[in-house]
């Protein structure tokens, strides 16, 4: 299996890293209200709580993390080390005309070994007429990836710096999309600005698995409806408008018929 890159990104932060809870980890992924598949990392670290022989070398394993995504990767990177907490932010967006084709980019964003730390990514789309129905389902196990890394290679005294680190530390992955109606759901749901927004806490040291299925309602000109009332109703606008535009023209017909059919007056 190959060595993933979150991997390196947790061994290398936590091993210049002796105190606990000042590790910030989010990863936020999902489709956003224009159909762009977007994966984003956000790592936050207190540096007043890092002993100061560290806080160069913090700054350092900052700097390359983002300039290996950017270079290798194709993310927009953005780092601060001047304040604090230092942060470093990187995304990749994949632009796509239709929620169909967005799930696709997502897909193939998620199941990049090379990009995520998802261990099992499972998901599945259907398009039919008006609604999108789609389901994603996906685990991670960070001590399950660390065994698969360079982990054992390690001193047993790194080991224990390195345990009580993860131990300790906290993080969240939060997957968004288009406003759905929600058939499962493993985790709390939020609605914000037409988005649902599932938060999942991330473990370092237990596995870490969601699910999240859904139906996306269409409106006519593609976008996201959100519920099939939205959708109920704008069918039966669009039924009537076509009945009142069907009986205008059948009354013209009518009349134009008439018109050609009277009899001319002799002079």
């Amino acid at each position: 299996m190959k060595k993933r890159t979150i991997c390196i990104v947790l061994l290398i932060i936590t091993l210049i890293t002796l105190l606990s809870g000042c590790i910030k980890i989010e990863i936020s992924t999902g489709i956003d209200e224009e159909y762009t598949a977007f994966l984003s990392y956000r790592i936050e670290m207190d540096a007043d709580e890092i002993d100061v022989r560290y806080r160069d070398i913090l700054s350092n394993a900052l700097n390359r993390i983002g300039w290996h995504y950017q270079e290798y990767m194709d993310f927009s990177v953005q780092l601060d080390i001047e304040n604090n907490p230092n942060v470093l932010v990187m995304t990749k967006k994949i632009q796509n005309n239709s929620f169909e084709q967005a799930y696709t980019a997502l897909e193939n964003l998620l199941k990049n070994e090379e990009m995520t730390p998802f261990m099992r990514v499972d998901m599945a789309f259907d398009s039919n007429e008006r609604q999108d129905r789609y389901i994603i389902s996906a685990e991670t196990d960070i001590s399950q990836i660390m065994r698969l890394s360079n982990y054992e290679e390690l001193s047993p005294a790194l080991q224990e710096q390195l345990n009580n680190a993860l131990e300790t530390g906290t993080g969240t992955i939060i997957l968004t999309l288009p406003n759905s109606e929600i058939a499962t759901h493993s985790h709390q749901i939020n609605r914000e600005n037409n988005q649902i927004i599932m938060d999942v806490p991330l473990s370092y040291t237990e596995r870490t698995d969601f699910e999240l299925s859904g139906v996306l309602n269409l409106l006519v000109d593609g976008s996201p409806g959100g519920s099939l009332n939205e959708i109920t109703h704008e069918l039966t606008r669009f039924r009537n408008m076509s009945i009142i535009i069907c009986a205008a023209v059948v009354v013209l017909l009518l009349i134009i018929l008439l018109l050609t059919k009277l009899p001319k007056k002799r002079r």
